[in-house]
């Protein structure tokens, strides 16, 4: 019998698809620091998700999430990996920093990533 963490993680994208926005992740990854030019090169990896963006509510609001930010939410089965902080968001073409990452999980499986990210 699948559990109801991976029955979740299967009925999320088919909800957030009919519903949501194409948002793209952009995974970030830090490569070698030059010592000529003193600047450290990175790849970025670009995921498009289907995403519900929303303003973040009053009740969010704390010494690290600002009134101005936004959420994010989307699929787990998405990506292959976690968005970290050190990774974007780009919503209309515009990037954003990622501030915190929050996910649901049902019996143990991530079943949806919420990022805060500020422009």
């Amino acid at each position: 019998m699948p559990s109801i963490g991976n029955a979740l993680k299967k009925a999320v994208p088919g909800i957030l698809k009919a519903t949501g926005s194409d948002v793209v992740i952009r995974f970030v990854t830090v490569g070698s620091y030059n010592t000529s030019t003193g600047a450290v090169s990175e790849s970025n990896t670009d995921v498009t998700v289907k995403a519900l963006v929303d303003d973040v509510s009053r009740s969010e609001v704390n010494d690290l999430i600002n009134q101005q930010d936004k959420r994010v939410l989307f699929a787990a089965k998405d990506v292959t990996s976690t968005p970290t902080t050190k990774d974007k968001v780009l919503i209309s073409n515009v990037v954003h920093q990622i501030i915190q990452v929050d996910s649901e999980e049902a019996s143990g499986v991530a079943v949806t990533f919420t990022l805060f990210v500020r422009s």
